[in-house]
């Protein structure tokens, strides 16, 4: 038994020293079948697929991978291999070609990646696929070492035997693998800020007192939670929003944004005469543009009239209320 573990443990190490210089360069190889699954860009995402030894899985990823950050495959694994541990190697592919389908089991591609399944009934595989990621092993879990590209949206897993003397058991075994993607911390902020004119006049926007880089004045990244933004610019007023971001989701935010000539609302009782400069005002109860500096406003109803004057200054909104009250008291 010891001679055959040793024996064991050198042929592992071989194999592991020639996948690490192979690692570099293309190869061609055959699968017996490949099966394909799909995720997307949400938490509910996961797909099983039942492997043979010698077969692939082709996970395909979506066009838009902003919220994704690597991949979970779970192996379970039967007790016909976890007996005969080191004796299945599990590869994962970068540049496969061609592009992985049922009907193709011939491929050439880039070996990322090489471990041997664990003498364990479940094994836990994680694979990042952004440089700046959050994943971490642990004692449940293993990390794959390299960032992996997709190629054309895809990666690309390979389960072959590794071992000789090898039970038909071993060999017939299947492997299901179910896969999730392993999603960031994070939600995006679009941003869609509505000029009064055709032409938006350039704007500075800030999120929680930090100012946006220009190349991020469309959209962000953001922590999950409640953010501050403010919105600075000399052809408009400033605008103060509060946006809460969720994980995996984005949020649009959609500011109107005012000219800064000071604007007027007027609010009177129905039968009220007013007059704004000695002109008839037919505006009420909505904002209109006013000229800076001195405005005479009349309301008249009835035998009643009361005038009031006002300056108006640059990126101001003023309001005109006018009501009448009956105060009654008692002694």
């Amino acid at each position: 038994m010891k001679k055959l573990t040793c024996t064991k443990t050198i042929l592992i190490s071989l194999l592991t020293a020639c996948w690490s210089l192979n690692s570099l360069v293309a190869e061609s190889f055959r699968v017996s079948k490949v099966h394909e699954i799909s995720v997307t860009q949400t938490a509910e995402s996961e797909d099983t697929a039942k492997l043979g030894i010698n077969e692939a899985l082709a996970i395909t990823l979506p066009a838009d991978q902003t919220f994704i950050e690597g991949l979970e495959l779970k192996f379970d694994i039967p007790e016909a291999v976890a007996s005969w541990m080191d004796s299945v190697a599990c590869s994962v592919y970068a540049n496969i070609s061609p592009t992985p389908k049922a009907s193709q089991i011939d491929y050439s591609g880039t070996r990322a990646y090489v471990k041997t399944l664990p003498g364990k009934l479940s094994w836990v595989l994680q694979i990042p696929l952004k440089k700046d990621n959050s994943i971490k092993s642990n004692n449940y879990t293993t990390k794959v070492d390299t960032v992996i590209s997709p190629s054309k949206n895809v990666i690309f897993v390979r389960l072959q035997p590794v071992m000789k003397g090898v039970p038909e058991e071993t060999l017939n075994a299947i492997i299901p693998i179910t896969v999730k993607p392993i999603l960031m911390n994070k939600g995006q902020l679009v941003f869609k800020l509505l000029p009064p004119e055709k032409k938006l006049e350039p704007c500075t926007i800030f999120v929680d007192d930090q100012m946006l880089s220009d190349s991020d004045n469309q959209k962000v990244l953001l922590d999950t939670g409640i953010h501050n933004i403010s919105i600075i610019s000399e052809a408009y007023r400033n605008e103060v929003r509060t946006v809460r971001i969720d994980r995996a989701k984005t949020t649009e935010l959609f500011v109107e944004m005012k000219s800064l000539e000071p604007t007027l609302l007027i609010t009177a009782p129905e039968g009220t005469e007013v007059t704004l400069d000695d002109v008839k005002c037919t505006s009420f109860g909505k904002e209109f543009v006013i000229s800076e500096g001195e405005h005479k406003i009349k309301f008249h109803i009835g035998d009643y009239e009361i005038v009031r004057s006002i300056t108006a200054n640059k990126g101001k909104t003023y309001t005109a209320n006018f009501s009448l009250d009956l105060d009654i008291t008692e002694n």
